[in-house]
């Protein structure tokens, strides 16, 4: 499970809807797998908590950091960028994935998203960020 936000501000301006759902009003309780290409390690598991967003983004550098938020989500790939997408939820749990004007984009199944676009993330469905060479997330049934 996600810690909670803290102090953390979100990299882009959030969309109304994007809120922590009740427990009641959740249609579909979700979760992101991660799996590493080739499987090198077992995949991992992801859970939203008591968030309503989260960032994926390239670690940062110790030291490199100054004025910058970690990531939520460190990503594997030297390509993506220090803050690449966000996952939002909206009131009945659905999930949306926006890119956050990354050079090397987002990527849903086999499509590019465009920038600043929520889209919604449907379970079963892919994405992965930059280089689907080194890891690739999947929103599944929470199990």
């Amino acid at each position: 499970m996600l810690p909670s936000v803290g102090r953390k501000i979100a990299p882009a301006k959030l969309p109304v809807w994007c809120v922590i759902p009740d427990p009641e009003d959740i249609e579909e309780g979700v979760e992101i797998l991660r799996r590493t290409t080739g499987n090198k390690q077992p995949p991992t598991r992801l859970l939203f908590g008591k968030r309503s967003w989260i960032m994926f983004g390239r670690r940062l550098d110790p030291g490199l950091s100054q004025g910058q938020q970690e990531p939520d989500i460190g990503l594997a790939t030297p390509r993506a960028s220090r803050q690449h997408a966000m996952a939002m939820r909206n009131w009945t749990g659905q999930v949306f994935i926006m890119d956050l004007g990354s050079p090397n984009g987002t990527i849903m199944g086999n499509k590019v998203l465009r920038k600043l676009e929520p889209v919604r993330w449907n379970v079963g469905s892919s994405v992965y960020f930059a280089d689907a060479k080194t890891e690739v997330f999947e929103l599944r049934p929470a199990g």
